[in-house]
Order: structure tokens, then C-alpha cells, then sequence
């Protein structure tokens, strides 16, 4: 496994801050799909944040390849011929499962699991929709659980370790 990009992870975690940021700015000016949209990615910013820093997920190139990835990846806990790549937050709870199996992935799992279930039906592609799925309760949901995974991320930092 690569060096952990520090870089990457450090712009994951100011991304997050951001995006929650706006995200509260546009729910208070009632542009609930546009602050749902947020929520989902400051939850899966620091989300790839913790997992850069606390397990053995990387940036850095894939076997064979010069360029580092575009996403952040880690060998298959179970199948080391096998790359697990993080994608979106609607997919970060079954790739983050996968994780579990190994030391490293298994309390980061356990402390995000429940919050990452609240963006199971979140979807990238709701950006080109009318927005008409982001109903307040959806919405409050989802801001829930995008805090508890942005205070988890900066009692993760403080603490040097998963709580």
C-alpha cells in the first residue's frame, strides 16, 4: 500500500466543512434539494477523510498505473486481487462493510454505519432532478447524520483515533 496523501485527505475534510456550511445556508433559505445535495457530500467528504487517515485506503496510483486515482481505494479485505474503489455516499455504507473485515475498517464502521444509512436513497444524479424527493424530514435526516459524521470526523483528528 502507498504513503497516505495527506493533501487529499486534508482537502476532503475542509470540503466537508464547506459543503455542510452552505448546505445550512441554502436549507435556511428553504432550497431544500440543493441542501440535501450538500448534506450528502460533506457526509461522504469526511467520510473519504477518515478513511484516508485511519485505514488503508489510498490515493495514490493502482498497480500498473502512473497516475494517482481519482478515487480513494483499498485492496479487497478478503481478495487481494480485488480493488474497492469509494465512490458516492449512497455507496460509501456497503464499500465501508467491506472494511470491516479487516482491524482498521472495523470501528470506522461501527461508528458510521448508522449515519451513512440515512443517505441510502441520496444519489448524485438528483442534481438534474426537480427536486421534488427532498422533503423536509428527508432533509432534517439527512443533516443529522451529515453532522454526527462531520463531529465524528473532528473527535477522530483530536483524539488521533477512531472514537
Amino acid at each position: 500500500m502507498s504513503v497516505p496523501d495527506t493533501s487529499q485527505e486534508k482537502s476532503f475534510a475542509v470540503a466537508a466543512k464547506r459543503h455542510f456550511r452552505d448546505a445550512d445556508f441554502l436549507r435556511g433559505d428553504a432550497r431544500l434539494p440543493a441542501a440535501d445535495h450538500l448534506y450528502g457530500f460533506a457526509a461522504e467528504c469526511a467520510t473519504k477523510s477518515l478513511l484516508l487517515r485511519f485505514t488503508e485506503v489510498s490515493m495514490g496510483p493502482k498497480d500498473g498505473e502512473q497516475k494517482p486515482s481519482a478515487k480513494p481505494w483499498a485492496l479487497h479485505p478478503e481478495d487481494s486481487d480485488r480493488i474497492i474503489e469509494f465512490g458516492h455516499v449512497n455507496e460509501l455504507i456497503r464499500e465501508v462493510k467491506l472494511l470491516a473485515h479487516g482491524r482498521a475498517g472495523a470501528p470506522l464502521h461501527a461508528a458510521l454505519e448508522g449515519d451513512l444509512r440515512a443517505f441510502k436513497k441520496w444519489h448524485v444524479k438528483y442534481r438534474y432532478s426537480d427536486g421534488g424527493y427532498a422533503q423536509q424530514e428527508t432533509v432534517e435526516r439527512r443533516r443529522g447524520a451529515a453532522h454526527n459524521i462531520l463531529a465524528l470526523h473532528e473527535q477522530a483528528l483530536l483524539e488521533g483515533r477512531i472514537p
